[in-house]
């Protein structure tokens, strides 16, 4: 059987408006250990810019994924700046396009945090894992943004 040829679901507008003052607040708590706001600025006009995504922290190393075209602002190694569980920190941003790798931390992230999977067109199995056709297929639209933290955060 072949992925599925319909369009994720996206998040509307309103509901990153409410996810950003929400993860401001001091009730953050309802969302951030898997929420953070990423600020990074323009490549040409400077501008900041802040993106609500999903992440999934391994120590000092911050994963997540997207399938907007904001990431281009990250292609030149960026500092930028992240707002995880109420804490401000920085880092710098890498933009990982090799599908293979994609694919193996989409997998673990979907493993993670399965209520997520329909954002990326991602079906289980039998056993409960991200389809490997499905995950091959998000790859496709979706690109990896890693995240070295600054040390001593």
């Amino acid at each position: 059987m072949t992925a599925s040829t319909t369009t994720p679901p996206t998040v509307p507008g309103y509901v990153n408006w409410v996810v950003k003052r929400l993860l401001r607040s001091p009730a953050h708590r309802v969302m951030s250990k898997t929420t953070m706001l990423l600020t990074f600025a323009g490549r040409r006009t400077g501008n900041r810019y802040v993106a609500v995504v999903r992440y999934l922290r391994q120590g000092e190393l911050v994963s997540c994924y997207t399938d907007s075209k904001w990431w281009i602002n990250l292609r030149d190694e960026p500092a930028v700046e992240l707002l995880i569980a109420g804490r401000r920190m920085t880092g710098i941003a890498t933009v990982v396009e090799d599908p293979a790798v994609i694919a193996d931390s989409l997998s673990e992230f979907l493993h993670t945090m399965p209520g997520d999977s329909k954002y990326y067109g991602v079906r289980r199995n039998a056993q409960g894992l991200p389809r490997a056709d499905d995950i091959a297929e998000a790859v496709k639209r979706t690109r990896l943004i890693r995240i070295q933290l600054a040390s001593g955060r």
